[in-house]
């Protein structure tokens, strides 16, 4: 899920998904992911930072 829109079921593409759906959610500033593996009913929370295409370019350029 991306926010409200489910992208991924069972393996493959969402039924419901449309593509207006992922590039509003994808123009948002903070978007919440939630994976459902169905193995119990743990939790945990993950914050990221700027994965933009011009930061992964910058890093794409050297090893550390």
């Amino acid at each position: 899920w991306l926010d409200d829109v489910a992208v991924v079921v069972d393996g493959g593409r969402a039924p419901s998904y449309r593509e207006e759906d992922g590039k509003r959610v994808m123009a948002q500033t903070e978007i919440s992911v939630r994976v459902a593996l169905d193995r119990g009913e743990a939790r945990a929370m993950l914050w990221t930072c700027d994965l933009s295409h011009e930061y992964v370019n910058i890093n794409a350029h050297y090893r550390t």
